[in-house]
């Protein structure tokens, strides 16, 4: 069962609501709403005080089932909202370079297959994903747009998040050659950004 804030009405799950250090017995859903009903008794938040609903939303994909339920969330916050939605696929071509020579990479260059075809197919392998992703926003009428990075997983994510108010990720990933491995990285990601992030299971 929920627990109802008694200051703004939120309601959220009785494990992390918190209890005011007066012992007056209420929960509330935030720090913030325990203070305004310790100093100045327990009244709605006035809209100005309340934080602007994420309308720019950034999700970063790899095609995995969490980032596919992130771009699930992000819609319907962007849809609840009037905002819109900003896939992001990052393929990271590095560990193409430090294979050593002897691996099977090494061989199938031999062959003809350079690291610039294989970098190659990793961005068309970034744009059917992220068109199955653009097809699930559109679905629910949401504005969406896509864009394909070659660059390190958390640095893109952070540099696109600038421009974001509140970037998208799912908990888990593919391996780093398949694209964005965004399990160990939506953890790291956070201490890369100022941004809010929000990691869907």
């Amino acid at each position: 069962m929920m627990v109802k804030c008694p200051v703004c009405g939120a309601h959220v799950p009785p494990e992390i609501a918190l209890e005011a250090p007066s012992g007056a017995g209420e929960r509330y859903c935030s720090l913030r709403c325990v203070l305004v009903a310790e100093g100045e008794g327990a009244r709605p938040l006035a809209s100005r005080e309340l934080p602007e609903p994420p309308r720019q939303i950034l999700v970063a994909v790899d095609g995995s089932g969490p980032s596919l339920r992130a771009v699930e969330m992000a819609s319907a916050l962007a849809r609840s909202h009037g905002g819109s939605v900003s896939l992001l696929h990052a393929v990271d071509p590095q560990p193409l370079r430090w294979l050593p020579t002897e691996t099977a990479l090494a061989g199938a260059e031999r062959l003809g297959l350079r690291t610039e075809k294989i970098e190659q197919q990793m961005r068309e392998d970034a744009e059917a994903q992220l068109e199955r992703c653009r097809r699930l926003c559109e679905a629910t009428g949401v504005p969406v747009s896509v864009h394909v990075v070659l660059d390190a997983p958390v640095r893109a994510i952070a540099e696109a998040a600038e421009h974001a108010d509140l970037v998208v990720v799912g908990s888990r990933g593919l391996g780093a050659l398949s694209g964005a491995a965004l399990g160990s990285l939506s953890h790291r990601l956070i201490g890369a950004t100022r941004k809010p992030v929000l990691i869907v299971h």
